[in-house]
């Protein structure tokens, strides 16, 4: 399953976090069963983290700098809260920030 880009990726680095949102969003976005399966493997290998209170009120601080939508917020203020480096493919992220890292875009279909 995935992208060789994604795997390379997540080889860099000795524990991958997980935001909740982005499993709620990994989830919606499997499709199959089996597609389906693979996400819960992957994400076996995983620590996710939670939004709690103070996530949440990142998120808030995050979204009224007009900078995101809210569910990318939440996926970029739980990795603030863990002191961790965001890496995604999401366009929505700036690519500017030291705490966030786009390794590869993928072009629009």
């Amino acid at each position: 399953m995935g992208r060789p880009e994604a795997a390379d990726e997540l080889d860099r680095y000795h524990e991958v976090l997980v935001s909740a949102v982005s499993v709620a969003e990994l989830v919606v976005g499997a499709g199959s069963d089996e597609r389906l399966a693979a996400v819960d493997a992957l994400l076996r290998s995983c620590r996710v983290v939670a939004v709690d209170e103070a996530v949440a009120r990142d998120a808030g601080r995050i979204r009224r700098a007009g900078r995101m939508r809210l569910p990318d917020a939440l996926v970029w203020a739980c990795a603030r809260a863990e002191g961790a480096l965001l890496v995604t493919r999401d366009e929505g992220f700036p690519t500017d920030e030291p705490d966030v890292r786009v390794p590869y875009r993928i072009a629009p279909a």
